[in-house]
This record gives structure tokens, C-alpha cells and sequence, in this order.
């Protein structure tokens, strides 16, 4: 191999690391109010009620539940995207980013929708 050849397979090396970095800065970004309604739901299994059973294995469900969503989305998006890109012949890690990076900017679309969703029904009285 000669020497220019080297050069530009570091180069591309390098331009594929700053790109999986910049896509993996970008989802946590995304999943930042995910992960606080997550804490939110993290706060409620953290302080149980010590009289309503009930409620309290509804916060633990409730829990597990958004904890699944919350991780599994990316997870699968990564996992999915990662699949792909090698099935396509191309680099895994690119394709495990932007699969990352999907799954999390669904989820922030489905929290802002389900927002306004829920203030949709909601009724002031004053």
C-alpha cells in the first residue's frame, strides 16, 4: 500500500467516528425528556405509599413499563440499524447510530404529541 492510500483510509476512519459521535450527541439530546418523565416515575417507586398496596404495585408497574419504552426504543433502533447497515455491506456503527437516533426522535415525537394530546381534553375553570 502506498502511502496516500494509508492517509485516506485514516481520514475516513476518522470522519465515520466524529459522525457516529455527533449522531449519538444528538440522541441524547432527544431522550433527555424521556428520561426525566422516567426519574419522574423512578421518584414514585422510590417513596411507596406504606398503606395503598394497590398503588404502589401500580407505580412499579407503571415503571417497568416506561423504563421498557424509555431504553428499549433506542435499543432496538440501534440494534435494527446496525443489522441493516451490515446486511447492506456497510459500516455498523453509523447504521446503529442513526438507528439510535430514529427510535429516539420517535419517542420525542410521541411524548409531544401525547402532550398536546393530553392538554387537548384538559378544561380550565376559573
Amino acid at each position: 500500500m502506498t502511502e496516500r492510500t494509508d492517509i485516506v483510509r485514516v481520514r475516513d476512519r476518522d470522519g465515520r467516528g466524529v459522525l457516529v459521535l455527533s449522531i449519538l450527541v444528538l440522541v441524547a439530546l432527544f431522550l433527555a425528556p424521556s428520561l426525566w418523565v422516567w426519574s419522574q416515575a423512578l421518584d414514585l417507586v422510590r417513596h411507596p405509599s406504606s398503606f395503598d398496596w394497590k398503588s404502589n404495585h401500580d407505580n412499579h408497574v407503571r415503571f417497568a413499563a416506561v423504563s421498557a419504552i424509555v431504553f428499549g426504543t433506542p435499543l432496538t433502533g440501534a440494534f435494527l440499524g446496525g443489522t441493516v447497515a451490515g446486511a447492506r455491506g456497510k459500516h455498523g456503527g453509523v447504521g446503529a447510530a442513526t438507528g439510535a437516533f430514529l427510535g429516539a426522535l420517535g419517542l420525542l415525537l410521541c411524548g409531544v404529541v401525547g402532550f398536546f394530546w393530553m392538554l387537548s381534553g384538559a378544561t380550565f375553570s376559573f
